[in-house]
């Protein structure tokens, strides 16, 4: 009992986290068709630039945060412009993004080095879940953060008229210029929200995890692999296939070890897109 409780709140967990990076990851997928192979360095620029500022400036670890998720979203805004003239070569875009995402990687690397580093947690302590089970209060945090930003995010895109728009860029930009429709202003709105979800990510995943520079093609990986497997451009998809992701990573960390969690976790991808190629709501074209 004791064991599945662990795994229910420690999955999802980390299956919101993997929500926010693999949302904002389809988020920008679905309105431009670009694969931006730089929206790991979104994830782990929020994280260094907290880190650097409640270590070494005591700065308050709230106000470090959105310092560093600001970062996140001037990062993205970058991405945007470098990829602008080459929008519609995909191979450009691929290779512009992932040589931007691998020179600051080497930037963080000459920086802060090759070893883990982690974010002081907005709350500390430990909270005893069921008998003697006791679980670090920033992890449950963490779960309610995730899914409040989901939900929020949702009603953005749903309700709000920017969203509206977004929505309709996705679709059809071509017919969104045609009504009036600033396509390039939508893009930048939806790059800026896109990179503030990995920042936020990046934000919860350093004060639960270790973060190194590496990290940065890491979470590219899995990004990549939770949207493809809940269907390209599909919101929802990808945030049921991240708590999916979420819930099988942890489970081999505790019955396997963690040396086989990322590997089952790719075999477990690979396994349903035999079954389902264009994942849980993708379509044929």
């Amino acid at each position: 009992m004791m064991d599945a409780i662990e795994i229910f709140v420690f999955g999802t967990a980390m299956g919101g986290i993997f929500a926010l990076l693999a949302s904002g990851f389809s988020l920008i997928f679905g309105v431009s068709r670009v694969l931006n192979f730089a929206h790991g360095v979104c994830f782990a620029i929020s994280a260094y630039i907290a880190i650097f500022l409640v270590k070494e400036m005591a700065i308050d670890v709230y106000s470090a945060s959105l310092v560093g998720i600001i970062f996140s979203i001037l990062t993205g805004i970058i991405v945007y412009f470098l990829t602008k003239p080459i929008r519609n070569n995909i191979v450009m875009v691929i290779i512009v993004t992932l040589a931007f995402a691998l020179l600051i990687e080497q930037i963080l690397l000459l920086s802060f080095g090759n070893r883990g580093l982690t974010l002081k947690p907005f709350v500390e302590g430990i909270q005893v879940i069921y008998d003697n089970l006791r679980i670090a209060r920033i992890r449950i945090l963490a779960i309610f953060i995730a899914i409040l930003v989901l939900i929020l995010l949702e009603i953005f895109i749903n309700r709000s008229l920017i969203g509206k728009r977004i929505k309709a860029v996705s679709q059809d930009s071509e017919a969104s210029m045609l009504i009036g429709i600033d396509v390039e202003k939508v893009l930048i709105v939806t790059i800026g929200i896109s990179s503030a979800l990995a920042g936020i990510a990046g934000i919860l995943y350093a004060q639960i995890f270790n973060i190194y520079p590496a990290i940065i093609l890491r979470v590219l990986i899995y990004a990549f692999a939770v949207v493809i497997l809940g269907g390209l451009g599909s919101f929802q998809g990808s945030i049921l296939a991240s708590f999916i992701i979420g819930y099988i990573f942890v489970t081999t960390m505790k019955t396997l070890g963690a040396q086989w969690s990322e590997f089952v976790m790719l075999l477990a991808i690979v396994g349903i897109l035999i079954v389902k190629p264009t994942g849980f709501f993708g379509v044929k074209e």
